[in-house]
């Protein structure tokens, strides 16, 4: 049975914005609407709800302009928190059983970085007596108060997920992936800067650097009603600069600590709102050996609108190829 029956949203929040896509799927996923609204003030901080009034009231408006009233939403949670690792589970628990287990470990064996965690995980390797997982967990306190306000829009909630495993769909969807690599996902966003790297399918490393001063940087243009950068054109290269500083650090620490020099990256994704992003391309291709790949989206898509993409993809299968 298909998981949508109807036309159902993907939501998208950011400090500066709520990007939104409308798609119903039957034998295909067919994307029917998808736009953004930008944030004038602050309401969202590092995925952190702080200004609620304005937040619903702004959704409200949305959901009646556009008829989602009881609609079925997907969304993506703020990056700022998850935390992913790989650890040990008997192999005779179920599913959920995992989950009870896993929970019994924290502060023990397993340990987090925040409290009261809502926990997911992926099997990497089955073995007689134990089999290795990927374990995402996220701070429900973080997460709970979108399910809140969803349910107070009479909005259905029904998947939440995390937008570099989106990203990737998208990926996959558009036959990218190469086999064995070691593949970068540098989401460059106007907020932040996500890296992630895959390898067989799996996110093996992954970190969020929010950037300090954005809100100052980038304002609402009146005219055209997109974000645009405020400071001067050295400011930006020295901004962009520093992040290729940062993403050098990164790779160098996959390829050293976690995979001991025995792996390195072999190619990267560059995507994200962005809107210099053929700036970043240049400049990855000068820095590094590498050239970034791009999505080109189907349904005339923005860049910007991968992840939403991807989270409508969550259903299909991508293992078979024929």
């Amino acid at each position: 049975m298909p998981l949508f029956n109807r036309e159902a949203v993907c939501l998208i929040f950011t400090d500066r914005v709520i990007r939104y896509l409308v798609f119903s799927s039957r034998k295909s996923v067919q994307v029917t609407d998808f736009g953004e609204i930008i944030f004038d003030h602050s309401i969202i901080e590092d995925g952190r709800i702080i200004d609620q009034l304005q937040l619903t009231t702004t959704l409200k408006q949305l959901i009646e302009q556009k008829n989602w009233k009881r609609h079925k939403i997907s969304f993506i949670v703020p990056d700022s928190f998850v935390t992913l690792r790989e650890e040990q589970i008997p192999a005779q628990l179920d599913k959920e059983e995992a989950k009870s287990f896993i929970k019994l470990q924290l502060d023990g064996s397993i340990r987090l970085p925040f409290k009261n965690p809502i926990l997911d995980f992926q099997v990497l390797e089955e073995g007689v007596e134990h089999h290795r997982v990927l374990l995402f967990a996220y701070p429900s306190d973080r997460l709970l108060p979108y399910y809140d306000l969803f349910e107070k829009l009479t909005l259905q909630p029904k998947v939440a997920d995390l937008s570099f495993l989106s990203l990737y769909r998208s990926y996959l969807k558009a036959d990218l992936s190469e086999p064995h690599e070691h593949l970068l996902v540098i989401q460059w966003n106007i907020n932040d800067l996500i890296l992630t790297v895959f390898n067989e399918d799996i996110p093996r490393f992954n970190r969020h650097m929010r950037f300090a001063g954005s809100r100052l940087n980038w304002k609402k243009d009146p005219q055209t009603q997109q974000l645009s950068w405020q400071s001067s054109q050295a400011d930006l290269s020295a901004f962009v600069e520093d992040q290729l500083l940062s993403i050098e650090r990164f790779m160098d620490f996959y390829q050293y600590s976690i995979m001991n020099g025995e792996a390195q990256i072999t190619s990267c994704l560059v995507v994200g709102d962005f809107p210099e992003l053929e700036l970043i391309y240049q400049q990855l291709s000068k820095r590094f050996e590498l050239t970034p790949k791009s999505l080109n989206l189907p349904f005339k898509l923005p860049m910007a609108y991968a992840p939403l993409f991807g989270l409508c993809l969550k259903n299909e299968n991508f293992t078979d190829k024929s």
